[in-house]
């Protein structure tokens, strides 16, 4: 049991700073172009948006799994 809860916040803080990382670029990025300033912006953005993505998708994710489960049965 502590192996999968292991595991289960392992594939969020993956898929979490994944996401968060890969929007808050993009944002950035059209905001300011790629400019002096780009890395400095973004990675103050993705501090903000990764603890906030991590925890919603940390708790919101057993819900989508059993969501999906009952779309594809």
């Amino acid at each position: 049991m502590r192996l999968k809860i292991l595991a289960h916040c392992i594939y969020c803080l993956m898929m979490s700073a994944t996401m968060t990382g890969c929007v808050s670029a993009t944002v950035t990025a059209v905001n300011l172009g790629i400019s002096d300033a780009f890395i400095r912006e973004w990675l103050y953005s993705w501090s903000i948006a990764f603890p906030i993505g991590f925890g919603v998708l940390l708790a919101l994710s057993p819900f989508y799994r059993r969501a999906v489960d009952a779309i594809v049965r």
